[in-house]
């Protein structure tokens, strides 16, 4: 059984929402305040190892693993059709998720995605980020320049109450290593691929093989934002998905 943390709304578009790596779902927690939900029916996921009540924590395997955890709340939600919000890694298994289920996914919208390609990472920069854990801090505070000294210090402190290490290690190993790229193309619906105007890592030219392989998606910078534009400029982005999210028909 997945683990949907929280659904609402009452709207006719239906959202499957993933988050990424440093935190689980708690990290939309300001963008939700801004969603609107009479037209819009939000669900979001914690990926397996994940939240605050787990005991014994174990991860989802790759990419494939987390895209089929994603499959299986649609399904227990009944939804025949939904869009995808993903974040980071969970923008990149929300592409992985329109590979697999292209015929039931009615747009995406990945917010500063890692690569479907993968993201090698030397020795150094890789235990850089593995061993971040106990003090994440300055790891993400140098992503996303945006985020308050208040907002960066509730995210540390919440990815310490809703993983561990091993979580963290499993979860750097499963987007770096992705390797999907060759079937973007069996999707052919509306993708809005997002970064932030000061992430330093995911970037319009680290996004250029993405776009290249998904000829139909629309690629579009947030201003005063980094690596969380919906922590950073909550307002804006979910102005922004929303708008991507709804088809040409209103619905």
């Amino acid at each position: 059984m997945s683990k949907l943390a929280f659904v609402e709304g009452t709207g006719s578009v239906r959202v499957l929402v993933l988050h990424g790596w440093a935190l689980d779902s708690s990290i939309w927690h300001a963008s939700r305040a801004e969603t609107n939900l009479d037209r819009f029916t939000y669900a979001y996921l914690d990926f397996s190892g994940y939240g605050p009540d787990e005991g014994v924590r174990e991860p989802a395997q790759g990419i494939d693993g987390m895209a089929s955890e994603a499959l299986a709340a649609t399904d227990e939600l009944g939804w025949d059709s939904f869009a995808i919000l993903g974040h980071s890694m969970g923008g990149a298994t929300a592409l992985r998720v329109t590979t697999l289920a292209p015929d039931r996914v009615s747009s995406v919208v990945a917010l500063t995605p890692v690569a479907p390609s993968g993201t090698p990472l030397d020795a150094d920069t890789y235990e850089a980020f593995r061993s971040a854990f106990p003090n994440s801090g300055p790891t993400l505070g140098g992503l996303a320049p945006y985020l308050t000294p208040e907002q960066l210090r509730n995210i540390v402190s919440r990815s310490h109450l809703t993983m561990d290490q091993s979580i963290w290690d499993a979860y750097l190993s499963n987007w770096t290593g992705a390797d999907f790229a060759n079937s973007l193309d069996r999707y052919s619906g509306p993708v809005t691929l997002v970064y932030g105007d000061s992430d330093p890592f995911v970037t319009k030219e680290y996004l250029a093989g993405t776009t290249a392989a998904m000829k139909q998606a629309d690629l579009v910078p947030i201003a005063s934002a980094g690596h969380y534009p919906m922590v950073e400029n909550a307002a804006a982005a979910v102005a922004l998905w929303e708008a991507a999210l709804t088809d040409k028909n209103g619905k």
